[in-house]
């Protein structure tokens, strides 16, 4: 706690990830102070947020910087000057014990042979029968765009691992900014031969140099000095705008919302629709399994890991981000599941056994040590109620005065980049009242 909490605020921002961080900062750059940041964790960040052990930095997952907006770039680069580099994505796909880079419907000529030309004849097939009515789910928009082949091979055994869930059962409107599109001609160009155009929203990302992600999270709370860690809400209480935050009652005039939208509007005393609404929004839960070797390992940042072979989704180099991220002579790895890991001994050692097999590490590579992380909220599941549900919740909250912002307060799959965007657009709004 960096200053005893007010039992009277203007402004009370729930949330110390980057979303509130950034409504804070915007408020504080506004001369605005009568504010106050609750934050439950004893640190800041949210799942924006690194720890060191045995000397290697681990982030909560992997948590890259896709800077793209003008203002985003310029206020990252202000927070972290010089501990801040650009890389350029290294990024596969493992498949049939190959490695495919990023992304598979555009690298065609990495594949064997036979699932090459399903892949090309589809997609072709898929151009020509492209109907102009919208497609209905995530499942038709993979067809529609890429082909039967893509789709087989690629797109639902990855996404059914990453959403636990098929994807027919998912729409399709948060596709845009995540999943590259080229067209028939360059995915035809790309069977051929290495495309020179790189696709997709991360074609090069920002990572700080040391201190991981977390890094910025903080850089932003030093300049945050109306904040309180380790302070729990329990309770809102919209008509009397009271907060009730480590059995401490904190009046407010505003209130902005950046926590799991699911866990708040419980704790908001809802009418039964509302608490049917916020009961039906769906997310996954995501274990993180960390792990050193004793060999360091260049030229590969993620690889997607779209086989039933493991439970696993994505294996990140957290290593390969910076090189203060592990010692000389070493690499640091994260691999992420959504499945329910009940024996991670064993799920461990059938992994690494797995990643020797295909050449990922060396059969020679020491496991230094591993350890697991849980992730309870990780993606807001994109089902067919989810638009529907969102919506009656932010409009009763809206009606009470109740802004939310960030990836879990409005429910979205977002990234690093719009949650700081928003965190500075809350801070607008706020300022408007």
């Amino acid at each position: 706690m960096k200053k005893p909490p007010s039992l009277h605020v203007h402004t009370l921002i729930l949330g110390g990830g980057l979303s509130g961080l950034s409504a804070a900062y915007h408020l504080e750059k506004a001369g605005f102070t009568d504010y106050l940041l609750v934050e439950k964790n004893s640190f800041f960040g949210g799942l924006c947020a690194s720890e060191e052990i045995n000397g290697f930095t681990f982030d909560l997952s992997g948590h890259l910087l896709h800077l793209r907006d003008p203002y985003a770039k310029t206020l990252v680069h202000k927070l972290l000057g010089q501990n801040l580099h650009r890389l350029e994505r290294h990024a596969f796909i493992d498949f049939e014990n190959r490695l495919v880079p990023y992304p598979f419907q555009a690298n065609l000529w990495a594949l064997p042979a036979e699932a090459k030309q399903a892949c090309l004849l589809s997609a072709q097939k898929a151009a020509q029968t492209r109907s102009k009515r919208p497609p209905a789910d995530f499942r038709q928009w993979c067809l529609r765009a890429f082909g039967e082949g893509v789709y087989r091979h690629f797109m639902r055994p990855y996404n059914a691992k990453l959403w636990q869930t098929e994807p027919e059962n998912l729409t399709w409107d948060w596709c845009g900014d995540f999943v590259p599109e080229p067209d028939l001609r360059q995915i035809q160009a790309g069977a051929e031969k290495p495309p020179k155009k790189s696709y997709g929203y991360n074609v090069h990302f920002y990572y700080p140099l040391r201190g991981g992600c977390g890094a910025l999270a903080q850089a932003l709370a030093d300049r945050i000095p109306n904040a309180w860690l380790n302070a729990q809400l329990q309770s809102v209480d919209f008509k009397r705008r009271i907060a009730c935050v480590n059995g401490k009652e904190i009046r407010f005039e505003r209130l902005l919302n950046t926590l799991p939208l699911k866990e708040f509007v419980m704790r908001c005393q809802p009418p039964a629709s509302v608490r049917a609404a916020a009961e039906g929004l769906r997310c996954t839960t995501v274990r993180v399994l960390n792990f050193a070797v004793n060999r360091p390992v260049s030229g590969v940042h993620w690889i997607y890991l779209p086989q039933e072979d493991t439970p696993f989704y994505r294996l990140g180099v957290m290593s390969a981000f910076s090189p203060y991220n592990a010692p000389e002579g070493t690499a640091s790895f994260y691999a992420e599941t959504a499945e329910n890991m009940a024996h991670k001994r064993i799920a461990e050692e059938t992994f690494f056994n797995l990643l020797r097999q295909k050449g990922i590490i060396n059969k020679s590579d020491k496991i230094l040590f591993s350890f697991w992380r849980e992730i309870p909220v990780a993606y807001a599941v994109y089902d067919r109620r989810r638009a529907a549900l969102t919506g009656k919740i932010l409009s009763w909250l809206q009606k009470r005065r109740c802004l939310c912002a960030g990836r879990y307060g409005r429910w979205e799959y977002s990234f690093m980049e719009r949650s700081l965007l928003q965190g500075r657009d809350a801070a607008a709004e706020l300022l408007k009242r």
